[in-house]
């Protein structure tokens, strides 16, 4: 069992490359087609889910809450298809949410800049300076977005097991290397690996519980076990930490629920003042 995710600065590069490798494995391949499943399970709008996805949150546009709510219920169903077997992924940010994970191949593609400027300015004929701009603008989005989406840079090489310029390199000797670094063992499936996207799964499952009422939850699994962090008053706390444990204790296979509630000291100074 192998996994590979790909992110690429070209959405309609990472996809060919990623259709193709699917082909030369006989891996299934999973892309954004897979919105309209979440959408039919989570009654979330396949619109507000690509959005998650694309778009950071503003005070005119997604709130934080709801893109946390809806990442979540895209990682959840995402790790449900990596535990089936050989996938290929792209456009989904999966790179992002199994990073510990180490059978996943995580690849970052580099789209050639003359490509990546027109794809990125149809029609327009831009000089050298100003297509090195947009693309340094559509990076930096990028990374802004990942930073509030996941707490990691998209655009840091040190996330990814390999990643491939198209500058020079063809998609085709792209698409080589990357099926022949399957093959690595490192990239085999263990025990460990495995309990570590269920972990995933399950944490990913909490999450789409919790977020709508409590969305600055921190959420990780470990086996039955279930540890959530949150914020909190002091009189609130018991009742919040039953409330938590009601919630996430619905899920199958999770036998214990930890709850840990810190103070929230940004309320707590909020209400002295009053």
């Amino acid at each position: 069992m192998t996994i590979i995710a790909i992110s690429s600065d070209s959405y309609r590069m990472g996809r060919e490359i990623g259709e193709k490798i699917s082909k030369r494995l006989g891996y299934r391949y999973l892309d954004r087609e897979i919105l309209k499943e979440i959408s039919a399970g989570s009654g979330i709008s396949e619109g507000k889910l690509l959005k998650a996805l694309e778009k950071t949150p503003s005070a005119l546009g997604m709130s934080a809450r709801d893109q946390a709510v809806y990442l979540a219920h895209i990682e959840k169903k995402v790790i449900g298809e990596f535990l089936k077997d050989n996938v290929v992924c792209h456009g989904l940010a999966a790179h992002l949410y199994v990073l510990g994970v180490s059978h996943v191949l995580k690849v970052r593609v580099l789209s050639n800049p003359e490509v990546l400027g027109k794809e990125l300015a149809p029609g327009k004929d831009l000089s050298g300076d100003a297509m090195e701009k947009l693309i340094g603008r559509n990076e930096n989005a990028r990374k802004r977005w990942s930073l509030k989406a996941f707490s990691l840079d998209e655009t840091d090489p040190s996330n990814y097991d390999m990643v491939i310029s198209l500058n020079k390199i063809e998609i085709n000797e792209a698409v080589k290397s990357i099926a022949e670094a399957v093959g690595y063992k490192k990239f085999k499936a263990m025990s460990y690996s495995l309990k570590c996207l269920k972990d995933e799964e399950t944490a990913a499952e909490a999450r789409t519980i919790l977020f709508p009422r409590f969305p600055d939850a921190q959420v990780r699994a470990n086996g039955p076990t279930v540890v959530v962090i949150t914020k909190g008053m002091k009189r609130e706390k018991q009742k919040k930490a039953l409330i938590i444990k009601e919630m996430v204790g619905k899920i199958p296979g999770v036998n214990f629920v930890e709850v840990h509630i810190v103070n929230d000291i940004l309320r707590q100074a909020a209400e002295s003042l009053r």
